[in-house]
């Protein structure tokens, strides 16, 4: 044997390679599950605080997923406007409740605007601005009952000093059916009037007993007024409260008339009606309970 012959020890003999390893091609579906497994363990060797964030983000993307999510039958938003408020039966008190949704500050504003801007006529657009009340028209009106019975019991007797003290029940009943007849009852002619004859649109008849059970706060000053035992001073007040009271009416009425479809005759004639029937109502009102002559 040649010295110099690779006996197959040499890198092309029959033992060659046997220093390294060889092995066949590998499986590629093998290989992806082996990186698979890998992908895997390393994703559950991940530090706590790592978990922790991709758990937050997988919350608050399912709470999105939630909030803008649909149905099979169609997309249902979670973000509806709020249905309206119930109003109850008309015969349950909870309908009632919407007529005195009003704080102190509304009933304050309300009555400023009756006593210091009587001729702006912007009462119900500029003041109520669509949520009339009628605790006033009520609790206002119950004031000037008792305080028209009281006034003119005391008017008498500072007249009729020497006389006993006579009070008489019935100035209270007589004063209720007057002062609530026309706040509520010579009212809703007025509202038939304007809606039903003279076409005046966007008027309802909380707003017109809104507007009237205001409008008779003017007379409470005359209660107390009207009992100087001077007439020509009880004259005087019960002119100017009546005065101020009817301005109110006018030109907060005479808004609306500008409206009608009657043309502008139609409305100076009947806001001059309104004016003339508010100062009938403070007549009556001073001869009934203010007139303390003798003999009466």
């Amino acid at each position: 044997m040649d010295a110099d012959e690779d006996v197959g020890f040499g890198p092309e003999g029959a033992f060659a390679g046997l220093g390294t390893s060889t092995t066949p091609d590998a499986d590629p579906r093998l290989t992806q599950s082996a990186s698979s497994a890998t992908t895997t363990a390393t994703t559950t060797t991940a530090p706590t605080g790592t978990q922790s964030v991709f758990a937050g983000s997988a919350s608050a993307n399912s709470g999105a997923a939630r909030t803008e999510g649909t149905s099979n039958g169609g997309a249902t938003a979670t973000t509806a406007t709020p249905a309206p408020k119930r109003r109850g039966w008309i015969f349950s008190a909870s309908y009632y409740q919407q007529f005195f949704d009003v704080d102190t500050e509304d009933v304050q504003e309300r009555v400023m605007n009756v006593f210091t801007a009587p001729h702006r006529g912007n009462f119900l657009e500029g003041v109520v601005k669509g949520n009339p009340d009628l605790y006033v028209p009520i609790w206002g009106g119950a004031t000037l009952v008792f305080l028209t019975a009281l006034g003119s019991a005391w008017g008498k007797y500072n007249t009729h000093k020497n006389a006993a003290w006579d009070f008489d029940a019935s100035t209270v009943s007589l004063s209720a059916a007057l002062i609530y007849g026309y706040v509520f009852v010579w009212s809703l002619i007025v509202y038939l009037t304007l809606t039903c004859y003279a076409g005046v649109e966007n008027l309802r008849v909380i707003d017109v007993w809104c507007l009237y059970g205001y409008s008779i706060l003017a007379f409470i000053p005359v209660c107390i007024l009207a009992t100087v035992p001077v007439e020509l001073f009880r004259w005087l007040f019960t002119s100017a409260c009546a005065a101020l009271s009817t301005l109110f009416l006018m030109s907060n009425v005479r808004q609306r008339v500008l409206t009608s479809t009657k043309g502008s005759a139609f409305g100076v004639s009947f806001v001059s009606f309104i004016g003339s029937a508010n100062f009938a109502f403070a007549l009556v009102l001073k001869l009934f309970f203010f007139q303390y002559y003798y003999g009466h």
